[in-house]
């Protein structure tokens, strides 16, 4: 696992998402997010995953900060060309 903190965590009614982390761990992700931007920004349609350790990966802990939330084990980041995001790209159901 790594040395930072960085949890993505649910409340215990799954209607808001907690983003703790510190400097380290905020900074690696900040790094990601700008990777994703900048591969959008050339019309790219990059993603990229941050795993718990439980779930194969490092990029995420997985001891909750805040009694009652649950920490997500899986995130997974889409970065799109335009403000219209996904709906453009998706498959048409015939």
């Amino acid at each position: 696992m790594s040395d930072d903190l960085l949890t993505f965590e649910l409340d215990h009614d799954k209607d808001q998402l907690f983003i703790h982390g510190d400097p380290s761990g905020l900074r690696r992700f900040a790094r990601l997010l700008d990777r994703l931007a900048d591969k959008a920004d050339q019309g790219g349609f990059p993603h990229d995953h941050c795993f718990t350790q439980e779930w194969g990966g490092n990029d995420l802990s997985s001891v909750s900060q805040e009694d009652g939330h649950e920490c997500l084990n899986h995130v997974k980041i889409f970065g799109w060309p335009d403000a219209r995001g996904a709906k453009p790209h998706q498959k048409k159901s015939e």
